[in-house]
């Protein structure tokens, strides 16, 4: 995760973040100054959601924060939605420009050039991570604030990310990740200390993958669940012991009951991010046993 930070000690690394944040900001300013609005003033129809998935496995961090800066800039700001809800816009979209690169470089062996039926498999589950995590983020911050309700803007972010970046996702990285490979322009040619897939098949990594969609995924759509009224809030059977109302709280808090399992949820994604960042370290690479066993 440090790589987030350290990448402006580089050059490249922030001409990368330049670049992916004026092709963010310019594809969603177009389709802002003549949108498809689904709410207006909150979301519309994005084609350009289909850029973070390719940028975040090309340019890494660099994706990371063009991501986040190029939705502020290209969607609110010129686009006429720039309000409280930009803040956790602004979060939801870095998390959508990190988890691609963060998780694929950490679980998967196989480049993500989508070639293969595998590699295409996998780009098309990891952009629904991080279509998820990033619609999970932002409903919750629009809820919490009372803005619009998490279950609907949740249904509408997760599918308009997932359909654009499953559609024109593979078609960009077929079309280019080969090209920037060649060129050095990756951002593990940069930032040589990473790698751009897993160097070892680690158990403690993929727990803390599955963790990652427990919370962002499996959480966000109970949550969903919940706001429509379909199940129970986790501490529902509690409910009668301690005496507490929480539809009251919802209706004075704005939906308290959403939020927290929300919250609860995102910290268990968060925990899995936290596995992943510190699996690397506990795993010893296997060229690093041959040499030991040769000495």
């Amino acid at each position: 995760m440090k790589e987030n930070i350290t990448m402006f000690k580089y050059t490249q690394m922030v001409i990368f973040f330049a670049l992916s944040t004026a092709f963010y900001a310019v594809i969603l300013w177009i389709f802002a100054v003549m949108p498809l609005w689904i709410v207006p003033g909150v979301t519309a129809l994005r084609p350009g959601n289909a850029i973070p998935p390719v940028t975040s496995l090309l340019w890494g961090p660099a994706a990371t924060w063009g991501t986040a800066l190029g939705n502020l800039i290209g969607f609110d700001v010129l686009g006429g939605a720039l309000g409280w809800g930009s803040v956790g816009g602004f979060i939801g979209n870095w998390v959508y420009g990190l988890l691609p690169y963060y998780t694929w470089n950490k679980v998967f062996t196989e480049e993500p050039d989508c070639k293969t039926t595998s590699s295409l498999i996998k780009f098309e589950l990891t952009t629904f991570l991080a279509s998820s995590a990033c619609a999970m983020v932002i409903s919750t911050w629009v809820e919490a604030f009372n803005l619009f309700p998490f279950s609907i803007l949740s249904l509408i972010i997760t599918f308009n990310n997932f359909i654009a970046g499953a559609i024109l996702g593979p078609i960009l990285m077929v079309i280019f990740y080969d090209r920037v490979k060649r060129l050095g322009w990756l951002w593990t040619d940069v930032m040589q200390e990473y790698s751009m897939t897993a160097r070892v098949k680690s158990k403690k990594a993929f727990t803390g993958y599955i963790l990652v969609w427990i919370g962002f995924v499996v959480g966000n759509f109970v949550t969903i669940l919940l706001g429509f009224g379909l199940t129970g809030a986790f501490w529902s059977p509690v409910e009668g012991i301690i005496g507490v109302d929480w539809s009251q709280f919802g209706k004075a808090f704005g939906g308290l009951p959403v939020v927290a399992t929300a919250l609860v949820f995102i910290a268990i994604g968060v925990v899995g991010l936290a596995m992943m960042e510190f699996a690397a370290q506990w795993e010893v690479p296997p060229e690093a046993k041959e040499e030991e066993e040769e000495e």
